[in-house]
């Protein structure tokens, strides 16, 4: 995309994923949304309504997890089939997509995992550097399930931020 979108659609994919949408001006959180989920799977309905939420509100570009499981890791299956529902339906959607390993992003925030901190820990980090980032949403982050919310709307932010769109 060659000229900034008005917003960056920040995507953790997992059933218990989050989507954070990000005006990039500013880099203000405008709506969090957790994951659709019905009968274990993603709703990819809901999803749909979701993001077509979302494009209505001004021009987007999604900034996606990129996912991978460990070799015979148990539900990596479902993990995948999640992600694969999150691509189908914004590509369904014509909504741009970029996948942003973790190992990029999260070293880009400040997340780099620190020599024997758990993945709880990391997430925990994440969760306490988006209150500080976005204090008046402090609520959406502050439960340990919440983690994915605030790892949604920090991907937004450094993708943004990254492609010089916060200017």
């Amino acid at each position: 995309m060659s000229s900034r979108p008005d917003f960056c659609l920040g995507i953790d994919p997992g059933l218990s994923g989050s989507l954070a949408l990000l005006r990039c001006e500013g880099l203000k959180i405008e709506s969090i949304y957790d994951m659709p989920v019905t009968d274990g799977r993603v709703d990819a309905a809901r999803l749909a309504l979701i993001v077509g939420m979302c494009q209505l509100r001004g021009t987007i570009v999604a900034a996606v997890e990129l996912v991978s499981s460990m070799p015979r890791q148990a539900g990596a299956f479902n993990f995948g089939v999640s992600a694969g529902c999150v691509h189908g339906v914004l590509g369904a959607l014509g909504v741009p997509m970029v996948l942003m390993p973790p190992g990029v992003w999260k070293p880009g925030c400040g997340l780099r995992r620190l020599t024997n901190e758990s993945q709880a820990q990391n997430k925990s980090r994440a969760r306490e550097l988006a209150t500080k980032l976005w204090p008046e949403h402090a609520a959406d982050f502050a439960k340990v399930k919440f983690d994915d919310r605030a790892e949604s709307c920090l991907l937004a932010r450094y993708y943004a931020t990254k492609m010089g769109w916060d200017k």
